[in-house]
């Protein structure tokens, strides 16, 4: 074959390619790919665009890793299988790619390569930054640079997708989701990813731009970096029953996968499917025919009583005459065989209403269920406690369990606070959020994850944004605490004082905010933005009196400024550790001779004494301006708090029984889960947002019971940094026995305790070279490895 023969062939993509040594591409600087779109679509607006690389082999290697990423979402094919998607969600000096070997997928001679991308426009979700439509892709051997993205690429816009922008007809309130989806079957490019489509139709991609490393030296608008989380688990769930069917007579076993079910010609049906519980997955639409039938898929997390504006939702397995109130994807049928529709991004739901509308074609669907889809933690602690009324035992472990659903559902490339109406990471429901991930799987990954994103929100004014990533600006003073609250917690997990090192010129910024704004006494103005503490209150802020004082806004500070002191001796500066403590005690002197009122007993929300809550005075005890007897004292108080007193709604309760902890009260904490159980006998499968009116029906603040079980009732924590030394203190009483597996970094800690006759006796179980701290009363009992225990009740 001639030489110009060979390079004509490489030109059109027709050339076998066969190379024996791997050369590693430099993807530190300028990428040898290009930003690439479709040139006959939008670029910035809402949109779907295609992209297609044809190409042959000699042989299949061994291993080829390609470099992909995407704007807004992508998908990746190789010969007709899906192998991977993303981006994972970062920002724009922070555009992931994800890395994927794709050689199993691979065959000699004829291969295609191929990616969709969607844009969502003007209307994406809150969480998602974007500069326009692009897809990249970079093999990471030099010898295959022929499959880099460039015009060698074809490229079309599929004009099958339109956006469904959520509106008060389907969402009441804020909404931070994005668009759905409404696809024309009648439009779509059906088998575009399969190696025998014919794409000659299609025209050469469109170069956007060169692709830049976030280390490269040059200006770019996508800073790109390698993808630092595991991709999200999915795994194919059936629906557990249809609960209702009009003008239509589907089989009791369809939802198993069995008897597809016909839908006549000019006919209107509705399917209700229920999931049985919460869950966050991709539905699969499977029919074949009807063509022009439209198929709205609705998503609900629990139908509404009466007018949606109400909330009242009665227990959440009852469906009768009742309202299905949210958003929906809409797919119109071509009429062809075998079609199928799933959503680019998951959905969240447990109830699914299906409305189908036929026109002169009869429709049959094939099958309907979805990929479920969160976070791959995998559950390393138990607990289990005997010698409770079994009704009890029954019910810590549905708590448990509704915990961990919870959890999971608002667990995805970054922690959520919902996933139904917000998708949003926020740094006070993602410290409760990271604490039951580091306890309950063992894992710091997602948590680190969120410590870093929040860091990179910092602003001129000394502020993190109170959701991150996000393209809106949105703050809450207090969150910039809970950011340091979870470095500190970090600290005591997993150490790493390198890392926490580089996040204290943060926490010093973040600090100076509050200490500019001091008075001579130390107490802080008003600070800026939303002083969000809790639901419980008006617009979620507590009271200040008209010279801007705030008990709540002191002792946060005061809380901020111990953590921070705890953060500069384990990885810091003796000056900051210093300065820290000496304004901690500062405020530690002011804040009782301003809040406190003994006829009461109390510590107020303002120094005039017109509002009380039971928020100030859990952070009363949890920064020890309150201690031993006194606090305990106090903190019964706010458990049955009296008229007019403040209390917490589900998220406070987090703080409620951390108090309760410092308070030294910790075996109490059964005795306290009325909340969960109330939710429980209405049917709940994951923890609504402030309670049983609540909007949100999943809400990862409401799984502190997952925490504080093991905290509080199993008494295991970290008693030293990087968790080098373990505090158990159990607090099971008279007649009880507690199993307990715990995670900890150097293997699992595992317990079997009981009392008797005031006796605590059992096992220990530790990882080599961990120390452990068995705390009994006023008894303490140092351990290492395996030992029996025998503590007799102390006189």
């Amino acid at each position: 074959m001639s030489r110009n023969l060979k390079i004509l062939l490489l030109l059109l993509g027709m050339y076998s390619f066969h190379f024996s040594t791997a050369q590693k591409e430099d993807l530190t600087q300028v990428w040898p790919a290009k930003w690439i779109v479709a040139g006959d679509g939008p670029w910035s607006a809402y949109g779907v665009h295609r992209f297609r690389r044809t190409f042959e082999l000699d042989t299949v290697p061994s291993q080829l890793i390609v470099h992909t990423s995407g704007d807004n979402r992508y998908q990746l094919y190789v010969n007709g299988q899906r192998v991977t998607w993303g981006p994972l969600r970062g920002d724009l000096d922070h555009w992931y790619y994800e890395s994927t070997d794709i050689s199993a997928y691979l065959q000699p001679g004829r291969n295609v390569i191929a990616a969709q991308v969607l844009n969502y426009g003007a209307h994406r979700p809150d969480a998602q930054l974007s500069v326009q439509t692009g897809f990249l892709l970079a093999a990471g051997d030099r010898n295959f640079r022929f499959l880099n993205t460039n015009t060698k690429w074809k490229a079309t816009y599929d004009k099958a997708y339109s956006p469904n922008i959520i509106d008060n007809t389907q969402v009441r309130g804020y909404y931070g989701g994005g668009s759905r989806e409404i696809v024309d079957g009648r439009k779509y490019q059906w088998d575009w990813e399969a190696l025998n489509y014919d794409d000659q139709s299609w025209p050469v991609a469109t170069v956007v731009e060169s692709a830049f490393a976030k280390t490269c030296r040059w200006a770019s608008r996508w800073k790109l970096t390698p993808r630092t989380l595991p991709h999200e688990k999915v795994t194919p769930q059936r629906f557990a029953s249809i609960r209702m069917a009009e003008g239509v007579k589907p089989a009791s076993d369809f939802v198993e996968g069995e008897h597809p079910f016909s839908v006549p010609a000019h006919t209107s049906a509705r399917l209700i499917f229920d999931q049985g519980v919460m869950t966050t997955a991709y539905p699969v639409l499977k029919l074949r025919g009807g063509k022009d039938a439209q198929i709205t898929i609705r998503y609900v997390e629990a139908p509404i009583i009466g007018d949606p504006k109400s909330r009242k939702k009665g227990h959440r397995a009852e469906i009768e005459g009742k309202h299905f109130f949210g958003y929906f994807d809409r797919y119109i049928a071509d009429g062809g065989s075998n079609r199928s529709y799933r959503p680019f991004w998951w959905r969240a739901f447990r109830y699914v209403e299906m409305t189908i509308e036929t026109q002169a074609q009869g429709l049959q669907i094939l099958d309907f269920y979805s990929d479920f889809s969160t976070y791959p933690f995998a559950t390393k602690a138990q607990l289990r406690l005997a010698g409770l009324a079994p009704h009890q035992a029954d019910t810590l472990q549905q708590i448990l369990a509704i915990g961990e659903r919870t959890i999971r559902l608002n667990a995805h490339e970054t922690f959520m606070d919902c996933p139904y109406y917000e998708e949003s990471q926020f740094e006070g429901d993602t410290r409760v959020q990271a604490l039951v991930s580091y306890g309950l799987f063992g894992d710091g990954a997602l948590g680190k994850n969120a410590i870093e994103q929040f860091s990179w929100s910092i602003n001129g004014e000394g502020f993190l944004s109170a959701r991150y990533p996000t393209n809106s600006s949105y703050y809450i003073p207090n969150y910039n605490i809970y950011w340091i609250g979870m470095l500190h917690d970090y600290m005591m997990y997993f150490g790493e004082p390198d890392y926490l090192r580089s996040k204290l010129p943060i926490v010093r910024q973040l600090l100076h905010y509050f200490l500019e704004r001091a008075r001579p006494d130390g107490t802080v103005q008003r600070p800026d933005y939303h002083n969000f503490v809790d639901w419980a209150f008006p617009r979620g802020e507590g009271p200040f009196d008209e010279a801007g004082y705030s008990a709540l806004v002191d002792l946060h500070v005061l809380l901020g400024l111990q953590w921070a002191t705890a953060l500069e001796a384990y990885a810091g500066a003796p000056y900051y550790e210093q300065l820290y403590r000496q304004k901690a005690e500062q405020l530690r002197a002011t804040i009782p001779q301003l809040y406190w009122k003994p006829e009461k007993g109390l510590f107020a929300d303002t120094p005039s004494s017109d509002h009380y809550s039971v928020h100030t005075n859990h952070l009363a005890i949890l920064t020890g301006l309150v201690q031993g007897e006194t606090a305990a004292a106090l903190m019964a108080k706010t458990l049955t708090p009296t008229e007019g007193m403040i209390g917490p709604t589900i998220y406070w309760q987090f703080y409620q029984f951390e108090a309760l902890h410092r308070a030294g009260m910790g075996n109490q904490y059964l005795q306290h889960l009325g909340l969960w159980k109330k939710m429980i006998r209405a049917g709940v499968t994951t923890w609504p947002e402030t309670g049983l009116e609540s909007r949100s029906e999943c809400h990862a603040w409401g799984a502190s019971p997952n925490y504080h079980l093991y905290k509080l009732t199993a008494g295991i924590e970290p008693a030293e940094p990087a968790f080098a030394v373990v505090k158990i203190k159990p607090g099971i009483k008279e007649g009880e026995q507690l199993q307990l597996g715990y995670p900890h970094p150097k293997g699992l800690i595992k317990l079997e305790l009981e009392v008797q006759k005031g006796r605590l006796r059992g096992k220990v179980w530790l990882p080599k070279d961990l120390t452990a701290e068995l705390h009994w009363q006023e008894q303490v009992l140092k351990l290492k490895g395996e030992q029996e225990v025998d503590i007799q009740e102390y006189e």
